[in-house]
């Protein structure tokens, strides 16, 4: 057998694990070239060609069961299947330029004073995920602001206070506290921080999404603060 390489020999010179070259053999993947009386495993030059093709097939991508298919039964068409591995390629390829591009245009637009509220989270949100941003949006994001109002982590809390009160008893426009919550989100919000309509079925989706992440807000106090706005302009 002075052309037969023990297991762990072989293992080492392919770069895998012992475990794995006994996986692959349980599998019928990469059978030993030998097998002894004594149940030990040796593996040839063949085997080494063999695995050379798995590695390779493993490593543009291709399943265990892809790659069975094509090296024992020889039916699996691999032109059919690099031409799949190209064309995905090139679409992430092309998904993570249009990330650059979209990052490296929100980090030169951004100021360096205007400060990120909770409630720009969901459109920072939306570009981390590569969801695609409106031009207005995008502007809206990166536009700083001309009234330079700083984000009071107090008054948001009373804000969000007041806005659960509210919500859980239901007032309506009518009442002052509700108003006062409206007044706080135009104002401090909405004005400072161009925050505009075209944006909230993004942000519910946020704050339904991301509860542990909205700084008290959520889908519920959300959704109800957006009938309160749209009682106000009626009532006008």
């Amino acid at each position: 057998m002075e052309h037969h390489m023990k297991t762990k020999a072989f293992a080492e010179l392919t770069g895998v694990s012992v475990r794995t070259l006994q996986y692959y053999d349980e599998i019928d993947l990469l059978k030993p070239a030998l097998v002894n009386e004594q149940g030990h495993r040796f593996y040839d030059a063949g085997s080494f060609s063999q695995m050379f093709v798995i590695l390779s097939l493993k490593n543009m991508g291709m399943s265990l069961a892809d790659i069975h298919q094509y090296v024992n039964q020889r039916d699996f068409n691999i032109q059919v299947f690099i031409e799949a591995e190209k064309r995905r390629a090139e679409a992430e390829l092309v998904h993570l330029q249009l990330r650059l591009l979209r990052l490296s245009r929100l980090q030169e637009q951004l100021s360096d004073k205007q400060e990120i509220m909770p409630t720009l989270l969901p459109l920072f949100s939306q570009l981390a995920n590569d969801t695609a941003l409106t031009p207005a949006q995008m502007e809206n994001l990166t536009k700083p602001s001309d009234r330079q109002l700083g984000f009071n982590l107090v008054e948001w809390r009373e804000f969000i206070e007041n806005l659960t009160f509210c919500w859980e008893h239901k007032l309506t426009i009518r009442d002052k506290k509700a108003m006062a919550c409206v007044r706080y989100w135009k104002e401090r919000v909405l004005d400072a921080h161009h925050i505009h309509e075209d944006q909230v079925t993004l942000a519910e989706h946020y704050y339904r999404d991301h509860p542990d992440q909205a700084f008290g807000m959520t889908a519920e106090t959300y959704a109800y603060l957006m009938k309160l706005m749209r009682d106000d302009e009626d009532a006008k």
